[in-house]
């Protein structure tokens, strides 16, 4: 990764519009000021308040902290399981009569005689209290009639006079608030939603022209954090990394070596070290395991993707999150207009079919969902669409060969903390997305960094991490060179380095015989960096999810990202120091004993020791 001080990000407002001016006259009064041109920014729900069907209405508020007189004060806040169902204003929370398991209260008839909400006439399932029908003698057999369950002349008395459960969403199974006045906050703040995650993380990426949007939406209760989006320079594109040395393009003989292997398999150093081919004779993958590549995208057309005419490219499932940028290219996820995703690709999951080179897993699917762009940058907010869509679609795993980008103050550092509110607003985004992804079955698998850092004392101090490297749920790759020695430039440290794999270790320019060689668009070529260490490690999480998952819904096939994890970390071989240690993690990785599950303490004595300080 290379990395120069990143850039704004401005944006093109065209997708999802929320022209929605409902709700727009409570909370804080927006301060319109253009500028030049569109801002992007990641607009974060509070966690209180999400629209993700974890949060009903939130522990102590209504809909709107700013609304102090609809407020459920912290002894009587709704619980998850009645949070929609309307209260009227006036009898919000008597000590009496407040909502209990099994009973609600309405304006008119909370003391009815002797029927004052009788057991027998609580709310039934999936209905709440019609305006002037509630439970009354009287209609004992219809104690809510299906037609007056929040009808539309109904749902503006639920929660007073502005901040109805709106009759859209009042009772969606995906929304607990209104994700309405969500939209409308962002539109009377100046902006245009470009995408709205928030059913799955709660998070929406808006553009706006207003210089003042961040601060203006900031003041809402249900926003936790805004942050404005910028990009850093992560890869060199094509043409930059051929002419400084640092990819050496590769051509590949016209036929098959004298051995039965490919033409450049007996280059792939790295594949020997990890004995891929021993493995494949057990497992090469299934086509059923999908596994996603999110980087620059991947070249479709590549031969050595191809076997018998197939691909085993999915572009039909592939996306594109590089709207625009400094260097967009062709917006299509199988064409990459760099190089890194292809190189990545190639390492994955290259077929064995007599051209150029062989990846771990040669028969498993790969799904490019591209959120770099032709020169390198990668903006959190596609990276934060990126693995959210992984998610969505309940990918087997996910390669992440890149670190989230920064804002340009910080010129483009590593390292995002808690003290800095846009750095914080990027963190969360993306680890509300690796969440997502993971509780849909989607292992997660990460380049730790090319900067040569210990990680557990990160620049900054211990509120600072990158992510997704560091974040909770992650698979963290380290660097190997040719012997099983640490890689010079790639970060380290206990609790955070998992495995280790190889990534290449060429201080001196040598090129392959100490880079890794796989594809690049129309061709081969050898680099290095913890990029390539990443892919060898999610290579062989896509054999073990081959060997050992359990057919599932949809023409699936899945294990857990818990049981991935544990058995790439149980079948490595050991390095450095005898169990885990903070250079080599808990080990190398090895596909055959990954396979094969062979758990037995294996120890290589010839590698190097780890030499970083204590």
């Amino acid at each position: 990764m290379t990395h120069n001080p990143s850039r704004r990000r401005s944006r093109r407002a065209w997708v999802l519009a929320c022209g929605l001016a409902l709700l727009a006259s409570v909370g804080p009064t927006p301060a319109l000021a253009t500028s030049a041109a569109d801002q992007s920014y990641l607009v974060i729900l509070d966690g209180d308040y999400a629209l993700d069907g974890s949060y009903a209405l939130g522990k102590g508020y209504a809909l709107v902290g700013q609304d102090v007189s609809y407020a459920l004060d912290d002894t009587y806040a709704l619980g998850r399981e009645y949070a929609l169902y309307a209260l009227d204003q006036a009898y919000a929370l008597l000590d009496e009569y407040a909502l209990t398991d099994q009973y609600a209260l309405d304006d008119s008839y909370r003391s009815f005689g002797t029927y004052a909400l009788d057991s027998g006439y609580a709310l039934n399932s999936g209905y709440a209290l019609g305006s002037g029908y509630a439970l009354a003698s009287q209609t004992a057999g219809y104690a809510l009639d299906a037609t007056y369950a929040l009808a539309d002349d109904a749902a503006g008395n639920a929660l007073g006079d502005s901040y109805a459960l709106l009759d859209a969403y009042a009772l969606d199974e995906n929304y607990a608030l209104a994700r309405d006045y969500a939209l409308s906050i962002i539109a009377a703040a100046g902006g245009v939603v470009m995408a709205d995650l928030s059913r799955q993380i709660g998070v929406m990426i808006v553009s706006s022209k207003n210089a003042v949007f961040a601060e203006t939406l900031s003041g809402y209760a249900l926003v936790q954090e805004v942050g404005e989006d910028f990009a850093s320079k992560q890869f060199p594109s094509l043409a930059e990394a051929i002419a400084s040395g640092k990819l050496t393009v590769v051509s590949a003989p016209a036929v098959p070596s004298a051995t039965g292997l490919d033409p450049l398999e007996d280059q792939q150093w790295g594949m020997s070290m990890i004995r891929t081919r021993d493995a494949q004779q057990i497992q090469s993958g299934r086509s059923t395991v999908r596994i996603g590549v999110v980087d620059t995208g991947i070249d479709g057309n590549h031969v050595d993707f191809g076997l018998d005419g197939v691909s085993n490219v999915d572009c039909q499932h592939g996306a594109d999150f590089t709207a625009d940028g400094p260097g967009v290219g062709n917006p299509l996820a199988c064409v990459d207009n760099n190089f890194h995703g292809t190189h990545v690709a190639g390492i994955l999951a290259a077929r064995r079919n007599g051209l150029g080179v062989v990846g771990v897993a040669p028969n498993v699917t790969l799904v490019p969902i591209k959120v770099c762009d032709a020169d390198g940058h990668c903006y959190v907010s596609d990276a934060v669409q990126g693995i959210t869509y992984a998610g969505d679609l309940k990918l087997n795993a996910i390669n992440m060969s890149f670190f989230v980008d920064d804002d340009e103050f910080q010129q483009s550092t590593e390292f995002k903390c808690q003290s800095d509110p846009t750095q914080r607003a990027y963190r969360e985004a993306v680890e509300r997305a690796l969440k997502h992804a993971r509780r849909e079955g989607v292992s997660l698998i990460s380049a730790l960094g090319n900067s040569d850092t210990d990680l557990a004392n990160p620049p900054g101090g211990k509120n600072c991490k990158t992510v997704p490297a560091m974040s909770d749920g992650v698979t963290g790759t380290v660097a190997l060179g040719q012997s099983s020695e640490k890689s010079y430039y790639s970060s380290w440290g206990n609790g955070f380095a998992d495995v280790s794999a190889p990534g290449g270790n060429d201080e001196i320019g040598a090129g392959c015989a100490n880079e890794i060689l796989s594809t690049i668009p129309g061709g081969w070529g050898c680099f290095q960096g913890t990029s390539m260490a990443s892919p060898h490690t999610t290579g062989v999480a896509a054999l073990i999810i081959s060997q050992s998952g359990k057919a599932a819904p949809n023409d699936r096939w899945a294990l857990s990202p818990d049981q991935v994890a544990k058995r790439l970390q149980s079948t490595v071989i050991d390095l450095g120091a005898k169990g885990y240690d903070k250079c080599f993690g808990h080990g190398r990785i090895d596909a055959l004993r990954a396979v094969k599950n062979d758990t037995s303490y294996k120890a290589d004595l010839t590698a190097p020791a780890c030499t970083e300080p204590n």
